[in-house]
């Protein structure tokens, strides 16, 4: 029988807030603990969300120790170099015209490792620039373009509920948000107010989704045509919450009509 591989949810230190799997090293800690997780020959900061996990999927990382106060105050002093980077990165991007701008950088703890997190209109080939930095700042070196909601995340704001961002604070991945989720829910409601700081739909959107599919399985789709009592309407409102449905008659009235009324014979 196979060996129990005990694991845990964790989220690194940094920019990006990046949230995923590692797997323990021998001792196992406490959510809410600071960890050094080991990835690759790198080493990272990281809080402790959700342990222990029994045999975590394709964990990524590591977890090697408990955080002393000296890996604390590393972490500190890599911080306020790489922010430090990320600014000569951005001024020499400016010199070149390259439309990159740089919003976010990492530094490991043994300092061998640079990450920095940019935006642009499109796709940037920085490959010399790249060799340049790396030449420059004598690191290994990654550049690593971000889209709207990733660029979100790195800036950490408020949304539009009054709260830090989701997706900073306990998202595991960021998915798509589909725009027939706001259909679903009957959300009419102009595209400012379902979308995010990033610009894209709400991730809020879909945490209710499944459910408010359950209570629309057994009502018409808006738009059908049904008959009831000899009457033939189509259908104009839904209400999940109450489970009916407001039929418009080719009178011009209105009826709420709830799911048993439903005919089997409706119209599609």
């Amino acid at each position: 029988m196979a060996a129990e591989k005990l694991g845990a949810l964790v989220r690194r230190l940094g920019p990006l807030c990046d949230i995923h799997l590692a797997v323990w090293d021998g001792a196992v800690g406490d959510p809410g603990q600071l960890w050094v997780e080991e990835e690759g020959h790198t080493t990272w900061l990281v809080q402790v969300l959700k342990s222990p996990l029994y045999n975590p999927t394709a964990p990524r990382t590591r977890l090697a120790r408990l955080a002393s106060p000296e890996d604390r105050a590393t972490f500190e002093a890599r911080s306020a170099e790489a922010e430090e980077l990320r600014r000569l990165a951005q001024e020499r991007a400016s010199d070149l015209s390259l439309p990159m701008r740089f919003l976010g950088a990492e530094l490991d703890l043994e300092r061998t490792f640079l990450r920095l997190y940019f935006t642009a209109p499109e796709r940037v080939d920085f490959r010399e620039f790249l060799r340049e930095l790396g030449a420059a700042f004598r690191l290994r070196l990654e550049l690593h373009q971000i889209g709207p909601r990733d660029a979100a995340r790195i800036l950490g704001e408020v949304g539009p509920c009054g709260r830090p961002l989701c997706c900073r604070t306990f998202l595991h991945k960021l998915r798509p948000v589909p725009l027939e989720l706001a259909f679903e829910q009957q959300l009419f409601l102009s595209p400012e107010r379902l979308t995010g700081v990033c610009g894209r739909l709400m991730c809020c959107l879909a945490y209710e989704h499944e459910q408010y599919r359950e209570a629309l399985d057994g009502l018409p789709k808006m738009g059908a045509r049904i008959e009831v009592d000899g009457r033939t309407g189509k259908v104009v409102g839904l209400n999940a919450f109450q489970g009916t449905f407001t039929v418009q008659w080719s009178d011009g009235t209105r009826t709420e009509l709830n799911g048993e009324q439903l005919p089997n014979d409706r119209h599609p």
